[in-house]
């Protein structure tokens, strides 16, 4: 063989470090071609949903050395849970699932660090969260949720992996908006009822209303959470996914295959774009200092739009009496608007979505108001619209553990 042609294969071919499998917990995936255990090491990762599935998830990314994930749910374990959860024991019950998971996680491997939000993804999490973590992952039991992770990852264009079971089957895809079907997209008209009657009660939050159960096996649960830390894992690594199309798995015959959703002509929610990374704000700030550096930017008419439309006042429709209260609408309870039990008699609310600049409240912080860490206002004005995040809350909010 040609000193050249030798030269060329020595370039042509990478070189494989092969460490101690003594000292090194990731030295079999050294074997695979394409890992970097350098990318997976740094990755973030958000994990919504902590029951059967998102255990299944949580394991496989902790054994993989997911470098950060955040373990988001706001339920409890119970005994029916264990079962189904390879990382809840029988004196979890009672506990916060976000709780328990993380510190399994964190027994699996102490690499990992971690991160929990025991709340509702509706509404809990800014969507600067979003748009700082590299993928999500859903482990769902229900379509509002889904919902809302498919608007909030449109919004700042991040991929998510959803997985759902019931008995025997499962279903894995992938929905990243402008690359095929998104997960609105392919919702039917049952679909949004069954959303309407979670949403219901009068707007107030669904602590009353009663959710069914989807019967699920480990089994199911294995399998859909393994091929969703696989989606994820070939996101982190650029590697080619296939975003709006199902991966059904059906357990009592076998069958695995794909079909893909019509895709989405134009997207129905863009991407929020200019965003502009404001790291002098946070939940600290004032809402006259936001709408200040809103004006800086698109002009001395600038406004400020909230995601979600804030309560500012009740008034007590038998006494007339009006108290401020300034709450967000998807986070309103029934003890906020209960006036009188024997009538069952609601307050009237006021409701505002945007900041003009003459409010009486612009002293106020912006968590005075009700905003999460790293919300992101849509600010508008002669100059055009931006987005506004509140990144001065990055460095506090993605503090693991």
């Amino acid at each position: 063989m040609s000193e050249e042609k030798i030269e060329e294969i020595e370039t042509v071919e990478e070189t494989m470090v092969i460490t101690d499998p003594d000292a090194d917990r990731y030295h079999t995936f050294g074997y695979i071609s394409w890992w970097q255990q350098e990318v997976v090491s740094n990755a973030t990762v958000l994990v919504v949903g902590a029951g059967a599935i998102g255990n299944e998830v949580l394991k496989n990314l902790a054994l993989m050395g997911i470098g950060n994930i955040i373990i988001a749910d706001f339920d409890t374990i119970e005994d029916s849970n264990l079962s189904r959860s390879v990382l809840f024991r029988a004196g979890d019950n009672g506990k916060r699932k976000v709780d328990v998971a993380a510190r399994a996680v964190k027994e699996l491997n102490p690499d990992v660090k971690v991160k929990t939000f025991h709340g509702d993804i509706n509404h809990g999490v800014g969507l600067g969260v979003f748009r700082h973590v590299d993928v999500v992952i859903g482990c769902l039991d229900n379509r509002e949720a889904r919902l809302s992770i498919d608007r909030f990852c449109q919004m700042v264009d991040r991929p998510w992996v959803d997985g759902a079971i019931q008995e025997l089957m499962g279903i894995v895809r992938v929905f990243w908006g402008g690359r095929g079907a998104t997960y609105e997209s392919i919702l039917t008209d049952t679909d949004y009822m069954i959303i309407g009657l979670r949403a219901s009660c009068n707007v107030l939050a669904r602590a009353n209303v009663l959710q069914g159960k989807v019967p699920t096996t480990p089994t199911s649960a294995s399998i859909v959470g393994a091929m969703e830390a696989q989606e994820a894992l070939k996101l982190l690594h650029g590697m080619e996914v296939a975003p709006g199309t199902g991966i059904f798995i059906n357990g009592l015959t076998n069958d695995v295959y794909k079909s893909q959703y019509p895709p989405v002509e134009e997207r129905t929610i863009p991407a929020l774009e200019p965003i502009i990374e404001c790291m002098q704000l946070s939940v600290d700030s004032t809402v006259a200092e936001v709408l200040a550096v809103a004006r800086e930017h698109v002009g001395a008419d600038a406004s400020l739009e909230f995601l979600h439309e804030l309560v500012t006042h009740v008034t007590n429709p038998l006494t007339g009496e009006t108290a401020e209260l300034f709450k967000r609408m998807p986070s309103l309870t029934e003890d906020d608007m209960l006036v009188d039990a024997e009538t069952d008699a609601h307050a009237d609310m006021t409701l505002t979505n945007k900041v003009i600049g003459d409010e009486a409240w612009l002293h106020r912080t912006v968590a005075e108001i009700d905003q999460v860490p790293l919300t992101i206002f849509s600010a508008s004005g002669e100059k055009g619209t931006v987005y506004l995040e509140l990144t001065g809350d990055k460095e506090g909010y993605f503090q693991f553990e």
